[in-house]
């Protein structure tokens, strides 16, 4: 799952709802054929201006995109789903990815030459949920979810995979902690402790649990939490949630704070927090919706807070990704393809992706070099362009 939910989707309830970017794919095979070609061709890429490459179709029988990513040695790996391209076509059943078989592939872009590698294979017999977040680990190895599926974890230079069935279902989004341990947040419900709610899962890079911490929901509610993160500095684990109510209405948001030992500290229901991540060095960053618009929020930084967009419009957008750089620097992916590069002296600087599709969304941009690089919820795609 992924932070947020698409506006047409804020209405849904149930456990397996996705909170993230969409897939609305409606390209022809032929088209993502000829693309391919013109992406993945053995000349130099393109090293100014937009460059829109694509990959093959997954499947011939339900529509892939390219979700949440991460970088590691100037790779950029991305999860490949149908979840929502599926989801849409039957009418917004949550588990019509499910009624077909498919691969799970982890796609692979070279950020120097701009160009596809050979997907990760991650499929198991019968598999039908796509791949959905991934981290790549300083082990070499790149973790994946499948959220109706097991999770799972992939050797990048063997290729050898290994699954972590016992870690069980519903399992949603990925972040690293610094002694090499991993957060992952269940978003399905999970009777832990009594509690009516999703949690926060902390296991080892060999898949064993180490502990697991109910979200506790407010009144009428049950917590799914999203995006997971650890505040070094603080001893304090976050998560940004979707509270999907008991009784019909809407689906609302909140972030809660744990102590290291799992108690539950504070809710904060506003300002919004959007995203929230750890520096690799130590120190919390969030993306926050204010009343005055979108912020870039850092407690430890000598910055004031920043301002991203004083126009930001959450009903028709949202704060999809944060990640960091080389020199401080970090940037905040939009759903719209706006992106915001934020320096260590506090400037932030902003551009816009092109909308290639009416309903495309953009997931996780990184930076590389003089350039910067977002998946591409549309087919599977990866956009790049000079960074600001």
């Amino acid at each position: 799952m992924t932070a947020g939910t698409p506006p047409q989707f804020r209405r849904l309830g149930g456990t397996a709802t996705q909170s993230g970017g969409a897939a609305r794919v409606g390209g022809l095979a032929i088209l993502w054929a000829v693309l391919t070609l013109a992406s993945c061709s053995s000349g130099p890429a393109p090293r100014a201006g937009v460059h829109v490459a694509s990959a093959p179709a997954p499947s011939r029988d339900e529509a892939y995109c390219a979700w949440y990513g991460d970088a590691r040695n100037g790779v950029l790996y991305f999860g490949q789903a149908a979840f929502w391209s599926a989801f849409r076509a039957a009418g917004d059943d949550p588990r019509a990815d499910l009624r077909a078989a498919g691969p799970q592939l982890i796609g692979r872009f070279d950020l120097a030459a701009e160009r596809f590698l050979p997907p990760l294979d991650v499929t198991t017999p019968g598999a039908r949920s796509g791949v959905w977040d991934v981290h790549a680990h300083a082990n070499r190895r790149v973790y994946f979810t499948t959220f109706y599926e097991s999770m799972g974890a992939v050797d990048v230079a063997s290729g050898a995979v290994t699954r972590f069935p016992d870690l069980g279902l519903g399992l949603n989004e990925i972040a690293p902690l610094p002694d090499g341990n991993l957060l992952v947040t269940r978003y399905g419900a999970a009777a832990i402790d009594g509690v009516d709610s999703g949690s926060l899962v902390v296991i080892t890079p060999d898949g064993e649990r180490v502990a697991e911490h109910a979200v506790e929901p407010p009144a009428g509610f049950t917590a799914a939490p999203k995006t997971p993160a650890w505040d070094a500095r603080r001893r304090e684990f976050w998560t940004t949630n979707d509270l999907i109510p008991h009784d019909p209405g809407p689906v609302r948001t909140d972030a809660t704070v744990l102590g290291s030992d799992g108690v539950q500290l504070r809710r904060i229901a506003e300002p919004e927090v959007q995203f929230v991540a750890s520096r690799p060095g130590g120190g919390l960053v969030r993306v926050e919706h204010a009343v005055d618009g979108l912020w870039l929020v850092s407690p430890d930084d000598a910055a004031q807070p920043r301002l991203l967009d004083a126009d930001f419009v959450a009903a028709l957008d949202f704060a999809q990704d944060l990640k960091f750089a080389a020199a401080g620097r970090s940037v905040t992916t939009r759903w719209s393809g706006w992106l915001h590069v934020a320096a260590s002296d506090g400037s932030v600087r902003s551009l816009r992706l092109p909308a290639l599709e009416e309903q495309g969304l953009y997931y996780t941009a990184v930076l590389h070099d003089e350039r910067v690089c977002a998946t591409y919820c549309g087919g599977v795609r990866v956009v790049c362009t000079d960074a600001p």
